[in-house]
């Protein structure tokens, strides 16, 4: 099979989380609200097709995740307004996570290029080793997907995957909280 566009992976944290998708705001109110309707059925659609290939594979579903598909979405758009495929644009990863304020033991982030459509992204994601873990991340239990047309009109895809929020004001169970050192770090003399 052949599989067209290009794909980026980014792995952070010993698991995997899944995202929502968005597409495009437009600077028009009218066509802005419409967009966010379809950014919704897209975010959705995308639970539903990472959730069918997880049950698939005997892992539990994954939800769409509005604040996900926020930051997934910004990306998208630092993507496709470069005209580059990368998990750098728009910022690195984890300072991408901290400042959207998603709350995370494990966050993981799927980046693509020029495929037309929902199932040939994730076509695309389930051949590539990397990007099929992310899908399959054991962790994963909430998404967000975002699709961007760059100039041209080709699409620009950004996939966050997440753990559980936390409960208030405490750290996710089995795993540190985004921002802070995993508790390993200066154990041996090294600074934190």
């Amino acid at each position: 099979m052949r599989v067209s566009g290009f794909l980026a992976l980014l792995l952070l944290g010993p698991g995997l989380v899944i995202p929502a998708m968005a597409e495009q705001p437009s600077a028009r109110p009218a066509a802005a609200k419409a967009v966010t309707a379809k950014s919704t059925s897209l975010s959705d659609a995308s639970a539903t097709a990472i959730s069918v290939f997880r049950r698939a594979n005997g892992l539990g579903p994954v939800k769409s995740d509005p604040q996900l598909a926020a930051a997934a979405r910004t990306q998208a758009q630092a993507m496709a307004a470069a005209g580059v495929m990368s998990h750098d644009v728009g910022g690195g990863f984890s300072s991408r996570i901290r400042q959207a304020g998603i709350r995370a033991g494990v966050a993981s982030e799927n980046v693509a290029m020029g495929q037309a459509s929902l199932g040939e992204v994730m076509e695309s994601w389930k051949a590539s080793p990397g990007h099929r873990a992310n899908l399959l991340s054991r962790s994963a239990t909430r998404i967000g997907l975002a699709r961007v047309d760059g100039a041209g009109g080709r699409p620009f895809w950004a996939l966050i995957l997440a753990s559980p929020e936390p409960l208030p004001g405490r750290p996710p169970q089995g795993e540190h909280q985004w921002g802070d050192p995993p508790p390993w770090i200066g154990l041996f003399g090294g600074k934190p």
